[in-house]
Formats: structure tokens, C-alpha cells, sequence
């Protein structure tokens, strides 16, 4: 049954990255050596926060499928409901994009009380 992992950051927060691991459908974690990586986020209707970019995306662990992104001021700007994607790209041009399988990677920006 696929889940959805919910990131839960206030308008502003950009000091703790947004760290995952990206696995397969059939749960095996994704190798990353040799990887580009981009980052993705948009509302549920597809609408553009962070375009996809390379820029502050950093594999943590390529063996063990862990990468991160740190969050920079226009990101997390405006309180909402976003998708946030990997996507991993070979030299070749070839991609996928995560999280796949596993469910969705929500990320909830909320506006201080």
C-alpha cells in the first residue's frame, strides 16, 4: 500500500534540509553513484514552487540511496500543500523520478500562529 511521507516546515524554515531515501517499487534502495540529481516541487495542480534544479541538492549516501535538498527563502515563502520529487539522471540523459512505489513526498508549509 503506498503512503505519504509528510514534511511539516513553517513560512521561513530553510535551516534542516528536506532528507530522504529514495527507493524502487519493490522497496531496494536506489544506488545513486554516478547520478545527477535534480529537485522538484509543486502545488497539487502541477503549479511550480522550486523548478527543477540541481542547485542545493546533495547525495548524502549514494550507496545507500540518500540525498537531500536545502530549502532556500523563496521556497518556503508562502504556507500551502506541495509534491517534492528527486529526480536522478544518468550522463546519458536517461531519469526517474522518486518517490515511486513507496507513495508521495508532501512537503506542509505553515503559517506561525
Amino acid at each position: 500500500m503506498a503512503t505519504t511521507q509528510t514534511q511539516v516546515r513553517q513560512v521561513g524554515d530553510t535551516r534542516i534540509a528536506l532528507a530522504v531515501t529514495l527507493k524502487r517499487p519493490d522497496a531496494t534502495v536506489v544506488d545513486l553513484t554516478g547520478l545527477t540529481m535534480k529537485f522538484h516541487m509543486c502545488t497539487p495542480l502541477g503549479v511550480d514552487k522550486v523548478a527543477e534544479t540541481s542547485s542545493n541538492v546533495a547525495v548524502t549516501s549514494a550507496a545507500a540511496g540518500q540525498v537531500k535538498y536545502t530549502f532556500q527563502a523563496g521556497d518556503v515563502d508562502t504556507a500551502g500543500t506541495f509534491h517534492a520529487y528527486f529526480i536522478a539522471e544518468t550522463g546519458a540523459g536517461a531519469q526517474d523520478t522518486f518517490p515511486v512505489g513507496e507513495g508521495e513526498l508532501v512537503v506542509e508549509i505553515q503559517e506561525c500562529g
